[in-house]
């Protein structure tokens, strides 16, 4: 099936390279590579060939955390500042946060983050390294309180491997490959750039606005701990093998089963994220996963203890889905051969129109809702009913003064819950802990402007435009728009985030994101933004 699948999938997404591989408990099973390391001028892809595997390096960093955590190197619920005593970071929510941030909110990633820092990130990797990144991350700002919601960011899990670094006394790199990649045989993984530089045997990044104009993307990032692990298919599965039948990667069992629960969930939440893993369900089978992408590379390694099964796919391109299509595609077909029953749906509930003593406590819920890549959905009240509206509407019924149930695919539920000024503000999944935010101006302090800087603005990825956001004046109300550009095509606009000014020329976006206006220089979430014009279309 694979050998099959996979070249077709190639030719259908332009993807240089490939390699796959799959293990069960008593070892690897099969493993194989497709194409070259470089869209021109490459090496066959071997099972032995270095890939950049991006934000799946989260799930090794909050291993090796664990590891340390047997050790009484760290502990999970101890305040970050025990470890890094001189960090500090901005909130407009508490005065001092660092005082709630722990290890476990860092790897759960509900320290309340952004996801950028202003020195290295996907953006711009600057001339720091992962000491300086880590470092610029108290100049940032945090998005809610601490420990309020899950919101996924990479710099949590550069903090915490920054803690690491700090109680073992060398740098993160060489800590993981001593207690970590060493005892599991996972000679061809590091966290060392330089390591990896001098490899042959490695595969090119490759994202299309890059190769149109023949640029290569930066191999070393100083988002280390985060997005810095290069590896193999065969050193993924050894780490694979580890954790299916209920083996561990080196940290005893309490703690790996910890890992994979989902941390901080909400009352009836069974999916989400774990400590640096997804506790997840494809179609009925419970999957444990990670994905990663960025830097011209898109990975998916993934485990399935029912089905005793563990998925490795790496690619060396940016522009395709290829490593969920793969790894979903193996499992289904393995849960279809053992008979592994699927997830069914409920019994229809009736929606009915809500009665007038409850229609207050829906109003209330009324608005627009913005999550993470800008997907928004709406929740009106029609013909007194009640709606969820995204790419379609579909009927809800209120269960409760905050809580919701949607007549959707997956009978989802969302609970409604305040922000600091004491009005609904977030809208969160009850599934799996997903959320969005509430992004109506009658929610937002009236806020100006200056007129200088109202206008376009692009983003760029180490030079090169890759996106591009508006700043505009709406009535009493200040509007940031992020417009995700397509390698040519016109922009399309997504949503007008509102921003309420906290201090002269700085700006909170209805996400929790801030707009520094401060300087001549203009940033939104940390990311860099060049004035291109007064207008736009």
């Amino acid at each position: 099936m694979v050998d099959a699948a996979v070249p077709e999938a190639m030719c259908r997404q332009e993807v240089p390279g490939v390699a796959v591989g799959i293990c069960d408990g008593g070892g690897p099973v099969w493993s194989a590579g497709y194409g070259q390391t470089a869209r021109t001028g490459g090496l066959p892809v071997t099972s032995d060939t270095r890939f950049s595997v991006q934000s799946t390096s989260k799930l090794f960093t909050a291993t090796l955390a664990m590891k340390a955590v047997s050790q009484s190197l760290v502990e999970l619920d101890q305040p970050i500042d025990a470890y890094l005593p001189d960090f500090a970071v901005n909130s407009t929510f508490e005065e001092y946060p660092v005082s709630s941030i722990t290890l476990r909110r860092l790897l759960s990633h509900t320290a309340g983050f952004t996801h950028e820092a202003p020195l290295g990130s996907n953006y711009d990797i600057g001339n720091g390294d992962f000491d300086a990144h880590c470092r610029s991350i108290s100049e940032t700002w945090l998005r809610f309180v601490v420990g309020h919601h899950f919101e996924y960011s990479n710099l949590g899990i550069d903090l915490a491997g920054y803690a690491l670094q700090r109680v073992a006394g060398v740098p993160f790199a060489e800590f993981a490959a001593r207690e970590l990649f060493t005892p599991l045989g996972m000679v061809r993984t590091t966290f060392d750039a330089a390591v990896l530089e001098s490899d042959p045997d490695r595969a090119t990044g490759h994202w299309r606005p890059f190769d149109v104009i023949g640029r290569k993307l930066p191999v070393a990032v100083p988002m280390v701990a985060a997005g810095g692990l290069y590896t193999t298919v065969q050193d993924a599965l050894r780490y694979l093998v580890r954790c299916l039948r209920g083996r561990s990667p080196l940290i005893p069992h309490d703690l790996f089963a910890e890992q994979r629960r989902v941390a901080f969930p909400l009352s009836g939440q069974r999916l989400g994220y774990g400590l640096g893993v997804y506790v997840d369900d494809w179609a009925g089978v419970g999957v444990h996963h990670h994905g990663g992408s960025g830097f011209g590379f898109q990975c998916q390694l993934c485990w399935a203890p029912e089905l005793d099964i563990g998925v490795v796919v790496l690619t060396n391109s940016f522009d395709n889905s290829l490593p969920d299509e793969i790894a979903r595609r193996i499992v289904a077909e393995v849960a279809i051969q053992r008979g592994l029953p699927k997830a069914t749906a409920g019994e229809p509930v009736g929606y009915h129109a809500l009665p007038e003593a409850r229609m207050s406590a829906a109003a209330d819920l009324v608005g627009q809702y913005v999550g993470r890549l800008d997907q928004g959905v709406e929740v009106v009240i029609e013909d007194g009913q009640l709606l969820v509206r995204g790419e379609q509407a579909h009927l809800a019924c209120l269960i409760g003064p905050r809580m919701i149930e949607v007549q959707d695919p997956e009978r989802s539920r969302y609970l409604f819950t305040d922000g600091p000024e004491g009005s609904v503000a977030y809208m969160l999944a009850i599934r799996d802990g997903y959320a969005r935010y509430r992004n109506d101006e009658s929610l937002t302090a009236r806020s100006r402007l200056d007129p200088a800087r109202v206008g376009i603005y692009v983003a760029r990825s180490w030079g090169v435009p890759t996106g591009s956001y508006r700043l505009r004046q709406d009535g009493n109300g200040a509007v940031i728009e992020h417009r995700s550009d397509d390698y040519g095509k016109p922009p399309q606009s997504t949503v007008s985030l509102r921003l309420s000014e906290v201090a002269k020329d700085l700006y909170l976006s209805s996400m929790g994101e801030i707009l520094d206006l401060r300087t001549e220089s203009a940033t939104y979430a940390n990311i860099a933004l060049e004035k291109v014009g007064a207008n736009g279309p």
